[in-house]
């Protein structure tokens, strides 16, 4: 029996779905990720708050904010009352006129995103909208529409959890943008040369620079076009089996015709639990990698993390993959597990293969880490943030709160550390209180 042929066409396609998703066991492998590599908070200009506090003052902003809602002039009130709180983001007041405010118009679907966008791609996208989401697509028109309905879910239920948690969500200032592509050349073409993404196996990411979120059709992946194809050479080789047995028994050789068509069976079995493992792995990536960087996308536009702020791993993709399914038409989020994160996690958990969580929530970018300790990093993040999300819950308030407050661009290490100790309290404390109960899980 060959099946190590189709394992081997298969260790290229899930051994590395880093940073977003890796998954590992007895199942398909796959090199594709979503990507955080543009470090979602990372401002390209960390002196933006700076010059509109000085150009207008905070107080002319609100003032200005509320002059153009009595006027009817809503869009210009969110506008402004949004800059507003990026300086005071803890005004309470100003956070419930604007909502009031943003229930007064639809919203803009014109934006420099889109804009940008536009300028970046061929003629032959075509625009797709819902209420919150523009995409921009060549893709076929029904799994278009399929991620434009992800994508909604995802809101939904970001805005369920932040509500819950009392973070006040702000209201978004237009449209959000995506960009789908049918073809995986023609995404890996413009993630390299307008976005800087290079790595092969990211299945999709989240640009904060240019403020959009891009992926592509999952079926044209070659590594799944490649498992697919031996899976077919499988088949070949199961029907010249069965022509075998047939011409065994025709002369007589029953006992080799039996053995060759129990071969055959096995080679059946075979491909059809592969058959089903590549396409179940297929729906899981496309679907968790739109949820996932969705909500990288949704969080630093509502505010519950600021975008002129750079975030710890932990709490930026500890959020996201909390928020990953493959069941997006059932409710998601932080307080249900997502099976291939809780499996993985708890492999680390058994193998004794976990970061110091002291470590973990310090760290800011993983350029030049083995693969590994990046999956370490991210499936440890989800464990926490989901473990934190249920056992404390405001204490996760107040650090997203902290994080908010905190002067634009990069904060140091030791500031990090700082931060979450004062939040959290001692980190080598909290982590044997949690792996405790991980350990008990388990168990």
């Amino acid at each position: 029996m060959r099946y190590f042929s189709l394992s081997v066409a298969l260790v290229a396609l899930l051994v590395h779905w880093e940073p977003a998703a890796a998954w590992s066991g007895d199942s398909i492998s796959a090199r594709l990720c979503h990507a955080s590599c543009s470090a979602p908070g990372q401002t390209p200009d960390k002196d933006h708050l700076q010059r509109i506090l000085v150009r207008n003052g905070a107080s002319n902003l609100l003032a200005e904010a509320r002059q153009s809602a009595e006027a009817d002039d809503f869009q210009n009130a969110v506008i402004l009352y949004r800059r507003y709180l990026d300086l005071n983001p803890n005004d309470d007041k100003a956070v419930e006129e604007l909502l009031g405010v943003a229930t007064q118009h639809s919203l803009p679907r014109e934006s420099k995103s889109l804009r940008l966008a536009q300028e970046a791609l061929p003629r032959q996208f075509r625009t797709h909208e819902t209420r919150r989401f523009i995409v921009l697509s060549d893709a076929d028109p029904q799994w278009t529409r399929q991620q434009a309905e992800r994508l909604e879910r995802a809101h939904h239920q970001f805005h369920r959890f932040a509500r819950r948690h009392g973070l006040e969500p702000l209201p978004l200032e237009h449209k959000l943008v995506c960009i789908l592509f049918e073809h995986y050349d023609d995404y890996r073409e413009f993630a390299m040369n307008h976005d800087e993404v290079a790595d092969p196996w990211i299945a999709g990411y989240y640009a904060p620079a240019d403020d959009r979120i891009v992926f592509y059709n999952i079926e044209s992946n070659p590594d799944l076009l490649r498992a697919r194809t031996k899976l077919s050479q499988l088949e070949r080789d199961m029907n010249i089996i069965i022509g075998e047995a047939d011409q065994a028994e025709q002369s007589g050789d029953t006992a080799r015709a039996e053995t060759l068509r129990h071969n055959a069976s096995q080679y059946h079995d075979h491909m059809q639990s592969e058959r089903e493992r590549i396409e179940s792995f297929a729906k899981q990536v496309m679907t968790a990698t739109t949820v996932h960087e969705a909500v990288h996308q949704i969080a630093f536009h509502t505010r519950v993390q600021s975008p002129f702020v750079h975030y710890p791993l932990w709490i930026s993709e500890g959020m996201a993959t909390a928020f990953e399914t493959d069941t997006p038409g059932q409710a998601f989020g932080p307080d249900h597990d997502y099976a291939p994160r809780r499996d993985t996690f708890e492999d680390l958990l058994g193998k004794q293969q976990l970061l110091p969580v002291a470590e973990l929530v310090q760290l800011t970018d993983l350029n030049g880490a083995p693969s590994w300790y990046v999956r370490a990093v991210y499936h440890q993040s989800y464990a926490l943030f989901t473990w934190m999300n249920r056992f404390r819950a405001e204490d996760l308030r107040t650090y997203l709160q902290r994080m908010r407050e905190q002067p634009p661009g990069r904060q140091s290490r030791e500031r990090h550390l700082k931060i979450f100790t004062e939040c959290f309290g001692d980190p080598d404390r909290l982590e044997r209180a949690w792996l405790r109960h991980e350990k008990r899980s388990l168990n």
